[in-house]
């Protein structure tokens, strides 16, 4: 595989992402990795899997890659489902997923972290969610993963600013299950790991299914035709054509609102 490395410790599987150069952008190529991946490693009956990054990563993931997005006025659903498949495919998954996270995640790395069921830090992990910089529309699920970890007026604060928040809030705020020292950080995660692979798999698989139906249940409720419009529209917009546009061209975009 080109952008990612797998391994297995016994009934834990890893899936390292392996893109340092582009700071572990996702394209699509790496989410098909992934997906592949995740289903071998089931297939496998494997217990336990660990998402992380290279050792000494500034960034774990800078989130989907800026050409990879979709174009304007153009139908979202391939980008939704590119995206999508992997993210329900560590919800989907039986076992615990472990996101290890040495660096800074942004933008659809959030939403690679926040599918994870354990997330375990390091000081230097800090999490921005960055649509509002973009104009780029989220759906009712993707929203709800953040509602997921943090009350509503903290998911505000975040979609609304965009800005990186530290560890150390983080921990605070419940995204974080855990900040341990760099040093530790394999060690910790992997004896978690170990703790988790040793109790009863169909066990942890029921309780997983019932959380995970449970946080969805608002989710068809808000999945409105309106909601869907709002989406649409966003796609469709002046504001996202311009933010994609600022991006690659290294400058401060300048939105109208349409």
């Amino acid at each position: 595989m080109r952008f990612i490395k797998t391994e297995t410790r016994g009934q834990i599987g890893i899936i390292t992402l392996d893109n340092d150069r582009k700071h572990n952008s996702l394209n699509f190529e790496m989410l098909d990795e992934i997906v592949t991946a995740v289903s071998d490693f089931e297939n496998k009956g494997t217990r336990v899997l660990v998402l992380r990054s290279n050792a000494g990563s500034a960034v774990w993931c800078a989130g989907l890659r800026i050409d990879q997005l979709p174009n304007p006025e153009h139908d979202p659903v391939p980008y939704e489902y590119n995206l999508e498949k992997v993210l329900q495919k560590f919800e989907n998954f039986p076992g615990a997923v472990i996101a290890m996270i040495e660096g800074s995640v942004w933008g659809g790395g959030c939403e690679l972290a926040f599918s994870c069921d354990i997330l375990i830090g390091s000081a230097s992990s800090s999490f921005a969610i960055t649509p509002a910089k973009l104009s780029a529309p989220y759906n009712p699920v993707q929203v709800q993963r953040v509602l997921n970890l943090v009350e509503t007026n903290i998911a505000k604060e975040l979609f609304f600013t965009a800005e990186p928040i530290p560890a150390g809030r983080a921990l605070e705020l419940g995204i974080l299950n855990h900040i341990i020292d760099k040093a530790e950080l394999e060690a910790f995660t992997f004896d978690m790991a170990e703790k988790i692979a040793a109790n009863a798999p169909l066990n942890i698989r029921l309780i997983k299914k019932q959380i995970y139906d449970l946080s969805r249940a608002s989710v068809k409720a808000v999945n409105t035709d309106e909601i869907k419009k709002l989406v649409a529209q966003s796609y469709y917009s002046y504001d996202f054509k311009e933010g994609k546009q600022a991006f690659l061209e290294k400058r401060k975009p300048v939105f109208k609102g349409k």
